[in-house]
């Protein structure tokens, strides 16, 4: 918690900052040599520091430093034009931009085939660079070694766009050193015969603006800034004695934030350029009087200066600093023993401070009205319990990393242990604002709602702290995800455990649509939002966008939110969430326990999603070339085309051609009887599907969530 600083401590730091006028010394431009002896140190207008080289490889440090200079060409790092070199760790380089035009047919484009920077010190800077998308109507995802980190999306809501695109942004993810760029189209026309242009770039932030002005006036190249390091380690790992260390003399080592390697910089008192076997040369103060004053005759030393006086005493005046801010301590110490007693009377202040604080908190995170409705609710509430922020403290370890069962978009969830030996899940969020309070509150109101066996039970909460935990029971054989996708080729998930899984799912789904008080839309199903507990037995969680809807309401209106593969693709276009958009996720989740595949993956050699692939395969009588080779020889026939079917009706693009949960958990359940009265075929009936999946800014880390606003240029 955020505590106020006491008066008399700001008095003390006040009190020191007047008796210390330390002086920082000023900086001074690196001067002499920038590169090593006899060899050239410009090409063209643009210095050449070493570890960089041109011409003969021992000009450089090795030969990835070596760069290409020919007489009225642009300077080179490997294909890409150099427009500056700094000794900081930058360089600004010259890339072209894509333009692609293509037709409503095609799904996806691929750009630039690869920019690859792999074995070589350097990574595009992902704090100065920006990732920008001219055009219309297009999901654009920057793919990391077939890893999807980055994707924006722009959505033009008319049709056909205007002359003025669309556009999208988004940053760069750390340590990128591979650069691929790929579109897929989510043009709404049904017209084949159109055809739409669009730009695809990385641009530094200082040298590309986005404007109404220049919207139109596509880059044809665009400054991208890069990062490089020396040496493959960190400091403390490289070691100065090493034969292959990087830095000179009078050098500093410095580790880099971004990866490994690291970076040397001059100590404090010396200049010029790290890197050389000279290293750094000492600064004479003596020659800035402005910069470092001296009253009586200055005098040179390694690294510092010394000024004597007319009575020829000789003071130092860094230590004469130091001396001065000694001094002060000393007088201090008076003033802190003084202040001692105060703190000791004020540490009884401070707790009551601190208690009040929870108080607060608690009240405003509706801690009397959850109190209220547990005395008088002989329900689900009556059995929530309100904990102390110190019991859960206690019961994670404070919040040990080595508690952490897992992560999401916001939040982190920690294994706890209470004080009766019973084993629960924390949910503790990562950021405090006012969403994450909503969204907590809401998920405690729906599952006070909820008392299914497959639905994780909520077993309190903590309302002391500026975000309320979450406290759940511990399911405790980790998510459906991480069975499906990081199972071992020794012993993948059995058929009998995906059918039952499916089933207990639909059954919650199926309570939460039709048999709860108050109907109840999920929202965010998915695979990952589905525990397993050690006998395989599904519990569905993660309800903090869920919504009740009135049963005299069809759908809710709201910002579309849900995860990328997973959303329903009527949902994005509308607005407008009903029960059929938890049956449309449903079904991507029946597809991967199917087929053993994730949702979005760059393994994939037509670069779509789960969805859109599965529907194509089944139309072209490839189906069981799509399923887990598991499912196939467990698996009878007549079942897997049973299921197929069951999955391409809830992932149909209109809602109102979906099953209900209610008959898609009955057709689960009575799968055996289906078999013996349903002929063994494929639904061939043309129908509309959804080929492309879509999403306007995906953020890093395992869960990619969405909460946009459709864009219009009307």
């Amino acid at each position: 918690m955020r505590m106020k600083m006491r008066p008399p401590l700001l008095l003390l730091l006040s009190l020191l900052c007047l008796l210390c006028p330390c002086i920082p010394k000023p900086i001074i431009e690196m001067p002499g040599p920038i590169a090593k002896p006899h060899c050239p140190d410009k090409c063209g207008n643009i210095s050449i520091p070493y570890p960089f080289g041109i011409g003969d490889v021992k000009c450089a440090k090795d030969d990835k430093f070596l760069l290409q200079c020919n007489n009225g060409q642009p300077l080179l790092l490997g294909s890409l034009p150099v427009r500056h070199l700094s000794i900081k760790g930058t360089v600004n380089v010259t890339m072209k931009t894509k333009r692609q035009c293509f037709s409503n047919g095609v799904s996806e484009v691929n750009f630039y085939g690869g920019i690859k920077l792999a074995g070589s010190p350097f990574t595009f800077f992902h704090n100065r660079n920006k990732f920008v998308v001219l055009g219309c109507n297009i999901t654009a995802l920057i793919d990391n070694n077939r890893e999807y980190r980055r994707a924006c999306l722009s959505f033009c809501r008319g049709y056909p766009p205007s002359a003025a695109p669309g556009f999208c942004t988004t940053s760069l993810p750390k340590q990128l050193k591979t650069l691929n760029i790929t579109l897929f189209s989510i043009d709404p026309s049904s017209d084949s015969n159109h055809k739409f242009c669009l730009h695809a770039f990385v641009a530094a932030k200082s040298t590309y603006s986005i404007s109404e002005i220049n919207l139109s006036k596509h880059p044809v190249t665009t400054q991208v800034t890069l990062q490089w390091v020396v040496g493959e380690e960190k400091c403390e790992a490289s070691g100065n004695r090493s034969e292959t260390y990087a830095c000179g003399k009078n050098t500093e080592c410095q580790s880099s934030t971004n990866g490994p390697g690291y970076r040397c910089i001059c100590k404090q008192g010396f200049q010029g350029n790290p890197y050389l076997p000279g290293g750094c040369q000492d600064i004479d103060e003596c020659d800035d009087p402005s910069g470092y004053p001296c009253d009586g005759f200055c005098q040179n030393t390694a690294g510092d200066y010394t000024c004597r006086r007319s009575d020829e005493s000789e003071v130092n005046s860094r230590r004469h600093g130091v001396a001065i801010l000694a001094s002060a301590i000393i007088l201090s110490i008076g003033f802190l023993l003084l202040i001692a007693g105060i703190y000791w009377l004020n540490a009884l202040v401070k707790k009551r401070k601190i208690i009040k604080l929870k108080k607060k908190l608690f009240k405003r995170n509706g801690g009397l009205l959850l109190q209220q409705q547990i005395s008088s609710d002989k329900g689900k509430l009556e059995k929530l319990k309100i904990f102390s922020s110190e019991e859960l403290e206690k019961a994670t370890d404070y919040y040990n990393e080595n508690r952490i069962l897992g992560k999401g978009g916001q939040v982190i969830v920690y294994k706890g242990m209470l004080p009766d030996g019973s084993v629960v899940a924390v949910k503790k969020s990562k950021k405090m604002d006012k969403a994450q309070i909503e969204r907590f509150a809401n998920e405690v109101v729906i599952l006070s709602q909820i008392n299914h066996r497959n639905v994780v039970k909520l077993l309190g909460c903590c309302l002391e702290t500026e975000v309320p935990l979450l406290v759940y029971e511990f399911v405790s054989n980790g998510t459906l995800s991480n069975h499906i996708h990081d199972q071992m080729e020794e012993s993948p998930m059995k058929l009998s455990d995906r059918l039952r899984v499916a089933k207990e799912v639909a059954g919650a789904l199926s309570y939460m649509h039709s048999a709860a008080d108050v109907p109840i839309y999920h929202r965010d199903i998915k695979s990952s939002n589905i525990l397993l507990d050690g006998k395989y037995r599904a519990k569905l969680s993660d309800f903090g966008i869920s919504r009740s809807v009135p049963t005299e309401k069809s759908h809710l209106t709201t910002s579309v939110r849900g995860t990328f593969g997973y959303l329903d693709p009527e949902y994005f276009q509308s607005s407008q969430y009903t029960e059929k958009s938890d049956v449309y996720s449903f079904g991507v989740v029946l597809v991967e326990l199917l087929t053993g595949q994730k949702p979005i993956s760059g393994l994939r050699s037509e670069d779509m999603g789960l969805a859109a692939h599965f529907i194509c395969s089944a139309k072209k009588n490839r189906l069981f070339d799509v399923l887990d080779p598991q499912v196939v020889m467990e698996g009878e026939k007549e079942e897997l085309v049973i299921l197929a079917n069951l999955a391409m009706r809830c992932l149909k693009l209109s809602g109102s051609k979906r099953p209900t949960m209610k008959e898609v958990s009955w057709e689960l359940e009575n799968l055996k009887k289906l078999q013996k009265h349903l002929p063994v075929e494929l639904d061939h009936q043309e129908d509309d599907y959804y080929f492309a999946e879509s999403s306007r800014s995906l953020e890093p880390g395992d869960e990619l969530e969405l909460d946009m606003h459709p864009r219009s240029t009307e």
